[in-house]
């Protein structure tokens, strides 16, 4: 409890200094420290999205080897796990590598943190049509479902998955609701990471279709 009240406290002196020592407003030191971050854990959150895709595609490439096993080992549960793991052992199938458990673990701890900091500090500055910080704005609100929107809507393979696209709606309904009761400085914080999300996924889209025509060729 206390390495995360100083990990909190640090994130709040972080922000008073790109206020006070850059002369930044609250709302652009917010922006900056929440870029900085996400910039940061890019690599890491980048290489997870990655291996998850990679997950994705293998998935569904054994499909047909997954209904198979599913139907001869219906009766044999114990068998049909045992089976299912090794097909997925030789299709390089991880749920949750080293990777993906340090991505998560950051990216947790960030946002939480940031949002435990800005929850309780007092502001009282405006940005840009923002009025008051310490309060919702509409259209704050409706920015940043727009930005989680398109995030999801290009992620690959996306518009073609019928669970994905139910599970994107729900996600942006919730968040939409969460944030239009929250002050405004953490709907700015949640725009600024949901815009370098968007630039992560473009970036990942730009990866696969570099890779993919390597390996078409290669095999």
């Amino acid at each position: 409890m206390e390495l995360w009240t100083m990990w909190t406290h640090g994130l709040q002196a972080t922000l008073g200094y790109l206020s006070l020592h850059f002369g930044l407003s609250e709302a652009v030191s917010i922006i900056v420290l929440t870029l900085i971050a996400r910039v940061a854990m890019m690599p890491i959150s980048l290489t997870a999205a990655y291996r998850s895709q990679k997950n994705k595609d293998a998935l569904e490439r054994i499909k047909p080897a997954l209904d198979e096993l599913r139907k001869t080992y219906q009766d044999n549960p114990s068998e049909l796990a045992t089976r299912t793991m090794a097909l997925y052992r030789e299709n390089g199938i991880t749920f949750l590598d080293k990777v993906s458990m340090v991505n998560m673990g950051a990216q947790g701890v960030f946002g939480l943190g940031v949002f435990q900091c800005l929850k309780r500090t007092v502001f009282n500055s405006k940005f840009l049509w923002i009025p008051n910080l310490a309060k919702p704005d509409f259209m704050l609100t409706v920015l940043v479902g727009a930005l989680m929107v398109l995030g999801m809507a290009l992620m690959p393979g996306a518009a073609t998955n019928a669970s994905m696209l139910t599970m994107m709606a729900i996600s942006v309904m919730v968040s939409i609701f969460a944030i239009a009761a929250l002050p405004s400085a953490l709907g700015i914080y949640w725009a600024t990471s949901n815009a370098v999300t968007v630039v992560q996924t473009l970036a990942l889209r730009g990866l696969l279709a570099r890779i993919t025509p390597q390996v078409a060729t290669n095999s």
